[in-house]
């Protein structure tokens, strides 16, 4: 299974930070946020690895070079944001070389342990799954995407930043299941990147995408992942100081 890597924002959240250094170079302990992720898809069996970019990126590039030194090949795919911006046009940068399911996964978020990349590709691949999203059990919801789910893990409905009259209806088990960017995707993703209109905002959305295909009555599954995992999204100095906390209590260090 190959993998396609987002790395095409601007990390406006972390203010200053990223006046300098490229968000997904920002480090956390002793290691650039981006290489956690790199190497986390080694331990998964990932050898094939597409890095999303847009212009000023370069750092990325000169660090992680061509991947050998992190047990992966990488090749580097320029968004062409004439054609519009958002996570949906980014992954439909990369069509011409994901003839099979491959794995969707944001330059700024941080899992560990990782093992369940593993079990979660064994499930998109046993279920003949259209889109599998890994949703993360959490009692908050305010700036995520909450996802619910029927009893067979279907995914029935996606709503970004929902507002609060309308919560307790998205709740499972007491939970939220929220949408923490990681996804399998298959090739019949492209397909509905291509009928995706634009979003409020002006941008095209790989959420948006997926809507279409459950509306289409395409298999779409949520992996619900382990409560052992510590998941956070390092889009703020909030989020990146919480990571850089746990990283340094487990003392993570690679060889």
């Amino acid at each position: 299974m190959k993998a396609a890597i987002l790395a095409a924002g601007r990390g406006v959240r972390l203010g200053r930070y990223t006046n300098a250094v490229n968000k997904e170079m920002i480090l956390i302990g002793e290691y650039p946020v981006i290489e956690y992720i790199i190497r986390t898809l080694a331990a998964a069996g990932i050898d094939k690895v597409f890095i999303i970019l847009t212009k000023g990126k370069d750092q990325i590039m000169n660090y992680l070079k061509d991947g050998r030194d992190f047990g992966v090949s990488i090749s580097y795919i320029y968004q062409d944001v004439d054609k519009g911006y958002g996570t949906a046009k980014a992954v439909e940068s990369v069509e011409p070389w994901m003839d099979e399911s491959f794995i969707l996964i944001n330059a700024d978020t941080f899992f560990d342990p990782p093992k369940f990349f593993s079990e979660m590709a064994a499930y998109h691949k046993g279920m003949t799954n259209d889109a599998t999203m890994a949703l993360y059990q959490t009692k908050t919801y305010k700036r995520l995407g909450v996802v619910k789910v029927d009893a067979q893990k279907n995914v029935k409905e996606i709503v970004e930043k929902p507002l609060e009259e309308n919560v307790d209806d998205l709740k499972s088990d007491d939970f939220f299941l929220v949408n923490t960017g990681l996804m399998i995707l298959s090739p019949s993703i492209f397909e509905y990147i291509k009928k995706t209109g634009q979003s409020r905002d002006g941008e095209y959305w790989i959420t948006d995408s997926i809507r279409l295909m459950i509306k289409d009555g395409r298999k779409v599954k949520g992996f619900i992942i382990p409560e052992n995992v510590f998941w956070k999204d390092i889009g703020t100095q909030e989020t990146r100081l919480e990571v850089e906390k746990y990283v340094f209590e487990k003392k993570i260090k690679f060889e």
